[in-house]
């Protein structure tokens, strides 16, 4: 059948980019030419040279593959395909490859992200968690304990507090039942709707209070301002679905003089920085030029949030953006990492007073801003006070000094892997291993790591330094 060769029109809007790029009149006529029959022969022997040239391309591909693969890859390819076909039980192979990903990691920083799991981190990266924002552990005794309570959160925002007994769950209205660390999380898990947690800072499930909660998205707070008077957090907006604000919670810190303002910055992550510069705003605008800043169990986070809070407290730094951390490759390769800013002056005064609060999940993102501290003179060793276990002669931050990043397969799975060390900016000091110590000439507080009804380190520390 002949077609009939017309001149293509002009379309409008973004189909203009095909007939730019698409075949011109000239082919387009030679494509539309009637086919003869003489020429049928000829073509179907060039399909069947074509598939025949596939067919060996594709076994020299193969080959090619084949041998070019580590033999061990293909021996461990061939157990996996014996077990999942002859073993005498239904095996999980999902779960063999997961526990040979974990077998393949160097080090306990490194790990591998399904594309679901990676995705889920990207998005609390932004600030956007799901659950009710508590995470447990499991005493000796079987106990569950709350081990952080994530700001913002329905656990939070209903009361519940870290270092709580989690003691009991229950539908709203029923009584209260009691069962392991894994039931009680199985059954958080599987809830749509309200329930009812039990909680108190004693494991005598008569005495806990009763908090009404709900699994939904929330947006994850990680920074909270106290002074002598009055308290702010990052608070859903009522008025705006998805956004946040910094808001007036009404929590002043007893202990604190009128000149000194405390901040507690649970991770370098979600919108940390922008909450940190709302907290440091709110310290000028109330006049406080002296600073409590509680790194407690802050184990670090991402390294564009770190370049942004350290501009705070890059205190005799020349320059507007100076280093304030830098990686070492294996291939000896150097990357400084640089501040936004250099805005002690705005904040701080000669005379400022900055003391910080760390224990044992100090940790990465923490420890570089203790480095970057320390390093540009706005604290030094005797500014730091560190959690102390009884009789322990020596304590210190958790000591990681080393930096991963993300590599993503052509599947979509990530691989975070341990690139480089991390080293401080001026003295070029490297803590892996060791941490900051109490034998640096911090001090050390004796004191629980979970806070219970009273923060024993907290008020140690105000007690030396507000006095």
């Amino acid at each position: 059948m002949q077609q009939e060769e017309k001149e293509p029109q002009q379309p409008s809007g973004d189909e203009s980019s095909f007939w730019e790029t698409g075949p011109q009149k000239g082919a387009w006529a030679e494509q539309s030419a009637p086919a003869h029959k003489k020429n049928i022969g000829k073509r179907i022997c060039a399909v069947v040279l074509a598939v025949i040239l596939l067919g060996v391309g594709g076994l020299v591909g193969w080959l090619a593959t084949y041998y070019s693969t580590d033999p061990r890859i293909r021996e461990l390819q061939w157990m996996l395909e014996v077990l999942d076909s002859e073993h005498y039980q239904d095996v999980d192979v999902d779960e063999v490859y997961a526990d040979i990903y974990d077998a393949v990691m160097p080090d306990i920083f490194s790990h591998y992200y399904t594309a679901d799991e990676y995705d889920v981190i990207l998005e609390q990266s932004q600030g956007v968690n799901r659950g009710i924002g508590i995470s447990v552990a499991e005493e000796a005794d079987g106990t569950a304990l709350l081990y952080t309570v994530v700001e913002n959160s329905p656990a939070q925002l209903a009361g519940m507090k870290k270092g709580m007994y989690l003691l009991g769950y229950s539908e709203v209205g029923a009584a209260m039942q009691t069962g392991t660390v894994d039931e009680i999380m199985a059954f958080i898990s599987a809830q749509e709707g309200e329930f009812c947690l039990y909680a108190g800072f004693d494991k005598d499930a008569a005495s806990a209070g009763m908090y009404t909660v709900q699994r939904e998205v929330y947006h994850a707070a990680y920074c909270v301002y106290r002074d002598s008077e009055t308290s702010y957090a990052l608070r859903d907006d009522p008025e705006r679905e998805d956004y946040v604000v910094f808001t007036e919670t009404y929590d002043p810190l007893e202990g604190l003089d009128d000149s000194t303002a405390y901040i507690r910055l649970d991770s370098f992550d979600g919108l940390c920085a922008d909450e940190f510069a709302f907290c440091m705003e709110t310290m000028k605008e109330r006049g406080r030029p002296d600073l409590i800043l509680d790194l407690r169990g802050n184990g670090g986070g991402y390294l564009a949030d770190l370049q942004a809070i350290a501009s705070y407290f890059v205190k005799d730094a020349e320059g507007e953006t100076p280093v304030v951390a830098y990686a070492q490759y294996r291939n000896g390769m150097r990357v400084n990492y640089t501040s936004v800013g250099n805005e002690y002056d705005a904040y701080f005064t000669e005379d400022s007073q900055i003391t910080v609060l760390a224990d044992e999940g100090s940790a990465s993102a923490s420890e570089c801003l203790i480095g970057a501290m320390i390093d540009y003179g706005a604290i030094d060793y005797s500014d730091i006070y560190l959690r102390k276990d009884a009789g322990a002669s020596d304590c210190s931050t958790y000591g990681k000094g080393v930096m991963q990043s993300m590599f993503t397969s052509p599947q979509g799975g990530v691989f975070q892997l341990t690139v480089a060390r991390i080293y401080w900016p001026v003295s070029g000091k490297c803590i892996h291993g060791t941490g900051v110590r109490e034998s640096d000439g911090a001090n050390g507080v004796v004191a629980p790591y979970l806070p219970g009804e009273t923060d024993v380190m907290l008020e140690a520390v105000l007690a030396s330094v507000c006095s």
